[in-house]
């Protein structure tokens, strides 16, 4: 939004784990309606076990299918990303990482939500396991990370977080 344009009114349409909001927005010249997800941020994590990458399978209700994906996760309010993290790993995959490093960060669909992705490499896994999601079926998929980036490279994974995190490795 440019220094002249404000929002006029709100509107909150979902108030959940995150927002869906309509804002009317005056900038001077014109009075438009603009939708958007406010997001509290997420994190996607990049587990490593010597040579082999660790992956999840889970039905996305969104997409009507299953998909193989890095594990990933929602920020609490006010959670540091660092602790999702850990937290996420232990849920989804019964690990928890010695060595966790943040490598990326950005916008994860910036045209229509405020949600971040925060990216972390995690290393020297120890098992510890923490209760997942209700509403979570994951299946934990341990792959040759030689193989993972090649069917990054190949367009062969669905979810653009997981080809990005894969290539960055």
């Amino acid at each position: 939004m440019s220094e002249r344009a404000r929002i006029v009114t709100r509107e909150t349409l979902y108030d959940g784990p995150f927002r869906m909001l309509v804002d009317e927005i005056d900038d001077g010249e014109h009075r438009y309606r603009r939708a958007w997800v406010q997001h509290p941020g997420a994190v996607v994590l990049l587990p490593l076990l010597g040579d082999d990458v660790l992956l999840v399978r889970q039905f996305r209700h969104p997409t009507g299918q299953e998909i193989l994906e890095l594990p990933a996760g929602t920020l609490e309010p006010g959670e540091d990303p660092r602790e999702t993290a850990v937290r996420e790993l232990q849920e989804e995959c019964g690990y928890r990482p010695r060595r966790i490093t943040e490598i990326l960060q950005g916008f994860a669909a910036p045209g229509y939500s405020s949600e971040i992705y925060h990216f972390f490499r995690c290393e020297d896994l120890e098992p510890s396991r923490l209760p997942g999601d209700v509403d979570e079926d994951i299946e934990l998929v341990r792959m040759p990370l030689r193989d993972a980036v090649a069917m990054a490279r190949a367009g062969q994974m669905g979810d653009v977080k997981t080809a990005l995190g894969l290539l960055l490795l």
